[in-house]
């Protein structure tokens, strides 16, 4: 799976406003779209009825009931049209793989100061898929979840420590 028409337009987008050159974006989207995944399996196994125990976070990317309403202003914000956001559940566990990558990409465009980030993301950064993960995405994360980042979204130094035969980071 790859992310849908709607997305890759969506990206498109983002990328003309940010500048990316012609030649780089086939990568750019690649590493956003391996991005994307490792967040959802990070977040839920990429389960989309998986749900938090403890908050009301639910769907492949945990997005909580509060945060729907502002996921879906940020899609209109940056050109989502409105009938498809009017098809976008209240319910994160509903969402179809398409609906919950517009709302998890969407969410991280929109946020002021995430295109530095995302063009790092983009350049193949590793610890900049940590950093905007745990800015713009959980900003709150438990040791669990600090975990699962290291071994599900390795930067270097985290590779040549599991390289090394150490448990530290998994």
């Amino acid at each position: 799976m790859k992310f849908s028409q709607q997305n890759i337009d969506f990206l498109t987008q983002q990328f003309d406003r940010m500048g990316i050159p012609e030649e780089q974006r086939e990568d750019y989207m690649n590493i956003m779209y391996d991005f994307s995944q490792q967040v959802r399996h990070i977040e839920s196994d990429n389960n989309p009825l998986a749900a938090a125990g403890t908050t009301s976070a639910k769907g492949v990317y945990q997005f909580t009931d509060d945060s729907v309403n502002t996921g879906l202003n940020r899609m209109g914000n940056l050109g989502y049209d409105e009938e498809y956001r009017q098809g976008i559940s209240q319910n994160p566990a509903e969402w179809s793989d398409e609906q919950a990558d517009s709302m998890f990409l969407s969410n991280i465009f929109a946020q002021s100061g995430s295109d530095a980030y995302l063009n790092k993301i983009g350049g193949g950064d590793a610890q900049a898929r940590q950093d905007a993960y745990y800015k713009f995405h959980h900003t709150a994360p438990d040791e669990a979840t600090i975990n699962r980042v290291n071994k599900m979204m390795p930067t270097i130094q985290d590779q040549v420590v599991i390289e090394q035969g150490s448990e530290a980071f998994l």
